[in-house]
């Protein structure tokens, strides 16, 4: 009798020890984390969504215009299972079948559309204060528009001119991005270079970044923009733009809208023989094209490296909004770092920025794929709960052409690298969980290697010059939350990409999303 006590014992420990196991061998996924909830259109709705707002200052009236001209206003949006008004959905009931359910009161949400006809809005911003007069701000392609609803009904009334200081020749990819505030009270939009039919140099600002006054003054900032589809202050103000990949772009990239600074298209140069131009060209000939990014800021006064490289295609292919975790926890433990749309990829990065040498640069790590919509912009509820719509326009994206999603936080903390910092010999990672010291403090836990990329007119560029470094040491932080990782062979204007598949939480957990990819402009001098 002892020994089968003994033996069913022995059983029930392995029982438990495997099962142990399996969970921890159970790797997690990104909607254990955050959960996406589809917001279903009317038969035949064309939701082609550009841009987004609220109407009311408790965020509970969503606005979206469309890439056709439309604005909507969409009610009931944090419904947890959103329906349309006599529809029905299949859920689960106690038993584990799945049973029928109307749409009640709680679920059903509305869309209204309160005006059409406007030329192709890309981005709003409502109310924006700072001496501007209340209303619905949206870039159209020919001017910074100012709309208004005078009496409350859902419709448009005003529909006025705020700002068309910019020019326009007619080509298809005139697009106008924006506003978004930044730190100098002005709004800022980012205009798109044209293409074919020789409209290049035709028109006046194309290329540029600008920012419009709250007297409806336009100041032009920095040339050298090309599809320039993201626009977003950071915490102090400082603004910040995505660029895709094309004539001149190497690979998606994030960089520091700085006034008098270049940003490599050459179109852009076309408006500095205007008066109002702040960016004069430094000698003939400019710039000069055909080399290394290294070489090229050195001889090209004024040219502003990317903060950012998103590595093609993993990391994106077309990068859009920028949006700031300002919901002070609502959305996970992000709070103050920044989020990049991509609308190929549908999918959502996250970016970890810091100042070296007076500039930026960063790391970008993903966050979250998997979205139906392409992802062109986001919004913060307030729930702290991420609006994201989007259009392909016939260049793909998400598994639906369009449409509107709400990505929401279930209240897990997901094990991830919470920051990336250079150091002069390395690299200061930080976790959002306590760390496993005995994998933390394994160099055969990490690995990196790193490229650059050619500053010259091809359409897109491959990586150059890759190589593998080697890390020599990790130490573990006395917090238990963090590792610096001393790496022979650092190289300014390179990306570093780092791989982590060794290391484990404390709980034995795997890293969510186990790479980042740091664009090392600078090496720090301590």
């Amino acid at each position: 009798m002892v020994c089968r006590l003994m033996k069913f014992f022995v059983f029930i420990g392995l029982a438990l020890a495997t099962g142990t196991a399996l969970a921890q061998d159970k790797k997690p996924t990104e909607a254990d984390y955050y959960r996406l909830v589809n917001f279903p259109l009317p038969k035949g709705m064309v939701f082609e969504a550009s841009g987004m707002g609220f109407l009311d200052k408790e965020k509970n009236r969503l606005m979206a215009c469309t890439r056709r001209g439309e604005l909507f206003v969409v009610d009931n949006i944090y419904a947890d299972h959103p329906m349309l008004e006599d529809t029905t959905r299949m859920v689960k009931g106690a038993d584990g079948k799945e049973i029928e359910v109307a749409a009640d009161e709680k679920n059903t949400i509305t869309y209204k559309r309160m005006l059409f006809g406007l030329q192709e809005p890309l981005g709003m911003m409502v109310n924006p204060g700072k001496g501007f007069p209340d209303g619905i701000y949206l870039a159209q392609r020919a001017e910074l528009s100012r709309l208004e609803d005078t009496n409350g009904d859902d419709r448009i009334d005003i529909v006025e001119t705020f700002c068309n200081d910019w020019d326009i020749s007619g080509s298809y990819h005139e697009y106008a991005f924006g506003p978004k505030m930044g730190g100098d009270g002005r709004l800022w939009i980012t205009l798109n270079r044209p293409f074919g039919g020789g409209q290049e140099a035709q028109a006046y600002w194309r290329s540029w970044a600008v920012s419009v006054d709250n007297k409806g003054k336009m100041h032009p900032v920095c040339p050298g923009v090309r599809s320039p589809a993201g626009l977003g202050p950071n915490l102090v103000g400082d603004m910040f733009y995505t660029d895709n990949q094309g004539d001149h772009v190497a690979a998606g990239r994030l960089a520091h809208l700085k006034a008098g600074t270049f940003h490599g298209n050459p179109i852009g140069l076309a408006s500095s023989n205007h008066p109002r131009s702040n960016f004069k060209i430094p000698f003939a000939g400019y710039p000069k094209r055909g080399m290394y990014w290294g070489e090229a800021v050195k001889v090209n006064p004024g040219l502003a490296a990317p903060a950012v490289w998103f590595p093609y295609p993993s990391q994106g292919k077309s990068h859009t909004d920028i949006q700031y975790d300002t919901t002070g926890g609502k959305f996970g433990p992000f709070a103050g770092q920044m989020f990049v749309g991509d609308l190929s990829t549908a999918q959502v990065l996250r970016v970890v920025l810091e100042k070296v040498g007076g500039e930026y640069q960063g790391a970008c790590i993903p966050f979250r794929k998997g979205f139906e919509p392409p992802v062109f912009q986001m919004r913060w509820g307030k729930d702290g709960s991420m609006f994201v719509c989007g259009a392909s326009r016939g260049w793909g994206g998400g598994r639906k052409p369009f449409g509107l999603q709400r990505c929401v936080w279930t209240g897990k903390v997901p094990f991830e690298i919470h920051d990336m910092k250079a150091t002069p010999t390395g690299f200061r990672l930080t976790f959002t969980h306590p760390i496993d010291a005995k994998t933390a403090a394994d160099v055969k836990s990490y690995a990196m290697n790193c490229w650059t990329y050619k500053y010259y007119s091809n359409y897109g560029d491959k990586q150059h010059q890759t190589h593998n470094l080697k890390i020599t040491k990790a130490a573990v932080g006395p917090d238990g939350k963090s590792v610096t990782l001393t790496i022979e062979g650092l190289s300014p204007y390179f990306v570093h990409a780092l791989k982590i598949p060794g290391l484990r939480s404390k709980e034995g957990l795997p890293l969510l999303h186990p790479e980042a990819y740091y664009t090392l402009n600078r090496i720090p001098k301590k």
